[in-house]
């Protein structure tokens, strides 16, 4: 990956109307919230990249089961600390304790540190790649609940952004 991303990318915290340019988030609720919340001013984060999609069962098959996922990568909005994987693995160990919660069979959430090259500052850092994929009878079910999942994702992103900032703020 490479930050800011060369195509599609629109700058959420600069310009929050941007995410009028999104299609995904245009269409799904649940992504557009998220993409507002992650690039607010009140988040130590900034989208690379969002997407979201159905994954419907092939016709004829006898699984009946739909899925539906996303697929999103933040850096922090703080420049310094994107060279430093410490902050990626501290951030993903806290995401993950706070998602396993009470997590169904229905939702699966991957957390991923990948290298990331900055171009502006002219250096490889790393960025999270998270994705998030529910499941349910229909494809209705399971977008209501990646929805849920996303909501979910989105608490535990902003509890772990203030979680990071008063650790740093000491």
């Amino acid at each position: 990956m490479t930050f800011p991303p060369v195509q599609d990318y629109f700058d959420l915290r600069d310009n929050p109307r941007g995410i009028e340019r999104i299609p995904a988030a245009r269409q799904y609720l649940p992504l557009r919230n998220f993409l507002a919340a992650v690039n607010s001013a009140d988040s130590v984060f900034i989208s690379g990249s969002a997407r979201a999609q159905p994954h419907s069962p092939p016709p004829g098959s006898s699984d009946e089961a739909s899925d539906f996922s996303s697929q999103t990568r933040l850096v922090f909005a703080d420049s310094s600390l994107n060279f430093e994987r410490d902050h990626y693995a501290e951030l993903a160990g806290r995401l993950k304790g706070l998602l396993e919660r009470d997590a169904g069979d229905a939702l699966r959430v991957i957390l991923r540190i990948a290298p990331c090259q900055f171009t502006d500052e002219n250096r490889q850092g790393y960025s999270l790649s998270i994705h998030l994929s529910a499941q349910g009878t229909s494809a209705e079910q399971s977008e209501m609940r990646w929805g849920l999942g996303l909501t979910r994702l989105q608490q535990a992103l902003m509890f772990s952004a203030r979680a990071l900032r008063q650790q740093l703020g000491a």
